[in-house]
């Protein structure tokens, strides 16, 4: 099947089956009685819909998806025979028990995500039932994606390819920032774009990804990425800013394409005018690195050996203290995950032992940041594959000179 932007896909029933088995054998082995799935992204991964309502898993039996609204979307889009009307947490196991389910003294929870408050109103829902970390095991399952889910992410690069042909379209000296993005985020709106990016990790805050240019690009912010930016406010912190672009400096698009749910990941570096000097031979180097990265990228490899590659490739090439980022704050990853999540597992960072596997997607992205020049990058996002690594993002990889 192939999926494309502005034709909305249900997830396919057989999908979602597939899904659901591996998290019950996922169950039983840790000896619980159920899951209860409640963050958006899980919902829908397990599901089909992100309509608000707990999802019950037992380690034996169909799922029961308990929904508060809306109703009828959560019965149009789900893939959940049972869809069940409630109002209050403290209704779930009183219809779980009328529907033949009356073991759930042991649950698995997405405690990583869950807020502490509704932690504790489903202690209250459930007396006496013990719960468990369900969510590394979640975020596993999650990490392999099927053909669907690859073809997902090719129509989210379609949106990114859109964007950086927009960006060499448009970019003329003395836009800011803010006006450079919102013509590039306009055409991703018009290409399919959903709108959002989805984080797991707690106040990772983003709109499409960073539009920076300059020295304003090594400006470091909170967040945890190689890109950092001053922003519009204080309050947002990041990204892009009321700023001129001027001649010669980099212009840094590190912006996400996303539809169906799902990520692409990928940054190009363009130039308006000439690139002169260090901007090249900076560029020249991220290439390299980039390569050495895509090459490890293999079945059984570890996560965190992708880094230490990269990193030893920065510091051959001269840029050991100006990879991902520099000074304050220098980051010890390559690269993330990608799905329905901008940050899932496994990290290309250090210490993260995971071993590749065929079928992860893999956004790897060296950036440089040069304070007085600002940040030379290039990523793109993978598939592991038993050969290596198939790039789904398909956008040319050269530093990119535009008519200022």
């Amino acid at each position: 099947m192939t999926l494309r932007p502005l034709e909305p896909s249900l997830v396919p029933p057989a999908e979602i089956a597939r899904r659901l088995t591996l998290l019950q054998q996922r169950i039983q082995a840790l000896d619980l009685d159920a899951a209860l799935i409640l963050q958006n992204a899980d919902l829908y991964y397990f599901t089909g819909t992100v309509q608000d309502g707990v999802l019950l898993v037992p380690a034996e039996a169909p799922p029961l998806f308990f929904v508060r609204r809306s109703l009828s979307r959560a019965r149009e889009e789900g893939r959940i025979a049972e869809v069940i009307p409630y109002r209050a947490y403290s209704e779930i196991p009183r219809l779980a028990e009328e529907r033949g389910w009356r073991r759930l003294s042991r649950l698995g929870l997405e405690l990583d995500v869950l807020p502490v408050t509704l932690y504790q109103r489903l202690q209250k829902a459930f007396p006496g039932a013990e719960m468990a970390d369900l969510s590394m095991e979640v975020r596993v399952l999650r990490a392999r994606k099927s053909a669907w889910e690859v073809e997902a992410i090719r129509a989210a690069a379609a949106i990114s390819a859109r964007m950086a042909a927009r960006l060499a379209a448009v970019a003329r000296e003395g836009m800011t920032e803010v006006e450079l993005a919102a013509e590039v985020e306009a055409e991703a709106r018009r290409a399919g774009h959903q709108g959002q990016v989805r984080f797991r990790r707690f106040n990772q805050e983003s709109f499409y990804g960073h539009l920076l240019a300059g020295p304003h690009s090594a400006v470091p912010a909170f967040l945890d990425s190689a890109t950092g930016g001053r922003g519009p406010y204080p309050a947002v912190g990041h990204g892009a800013s009321f700023r001129p672009i001027g001649r010669g400096e980099p212009i840094l698009l590190d912006l996400v394409g996303a539809c169906h749910g799902y990520y692409a990941d990928m940054t190009r570096t363009f130039v308006l005018g000439e690139a002169r000097g260090e901007l090249v031979r900076a560029y020249a180097a991220v290439r390299a690195i980039w390569e050495v990265a895509r090459d490890a990228l293999r079945p059984g490899i570890r996560a965190d050996a992708i880094f230490t590659a990269a990193f030893a490739a920065a510091q051959d090439l001269g840029y050991g203290e100006a990879f991902m980022r520099s000074g304050e704050g220098q980051l010890s990853y390559v690269g993330h995950g990608v799905g329905l999540e901008i940050d899932e597992i496994p990290f290309l960072a250090r210490g993260f032992e995971m071993p590749l596997e065929e079928g992860m997607v893999l956004a790897v992205e060296p950036k440089l940041t040069l304070p007085e020049i600002g940040v030379i990058g290039l990523e793109d996002t993978f598939l592991v594959t038993a050969k290596g690594a198939e790039a789904l993002t398909e956008v040319p990889r050269d530093l990119t000179m535009l008519e200022p």
